[in-house]
């Protein structure tokens, strides 16, 4: 598996990649710009990220921008409907208590989850395995 990890605080892009890694290839990247940037990438050369993990509150681009044009880009290549096979699993962070971040991630941008910091590695896998990709 393939997974992406978006966050601002270069320790918690550390922690996240240390649980990780043992189910899969682990990158990271510090704002939601080089996210879009390194997932698009990924898509063209046909290396798709299977998790993408994105804080929401970050530096240029915030996670919901994020996901946003991470959807678009997923919807010109696959079609409009969200299938697990073709589409990420996206799960956004928060490290806010904020329902209106977590329903516009929901319904704007089609996340798969939220995850509230600091992540709980039980907490993570489940939601992972949920999704059917360990």
């Amino acid at each position: 598996m393939r997974i992406l990890i978006a966050d601002d605080h270069r320790v918690y892009r550390e922690v996240l990649k240390a649980m990780l890694q043992p189910y899969g290839e682990c990158v990271t990247v510090e704002d939601g710009e080089q996210a879009v940037q390194v997932f698009g990438e990924a898509l063209k050369a046909n290396q798709p990220f299977q998790l993408v993990l994105l804080d929401i509150q970050m530096p240029y681009m915030d996670g919901q921008e994020a996901l946003v044009q991470i959807r678009s880009m997923e919807k010109k290549i696959y079609g409009p409907t969200l299938d697990i096979k073709n589409y990420s699993c996206i799960i956004m962070q928060t490290s806010v208590d904020d329902p209106v971040s977590l329903i516009t991630a929901f319904k704007r941008g089609h996340c798969n989850g939220f995850i509230n910091k600091p992540v709980d590695m039980e907490e993570l896998l489940d939601k992972i395995k949920k999704h059917g990709l360990i």
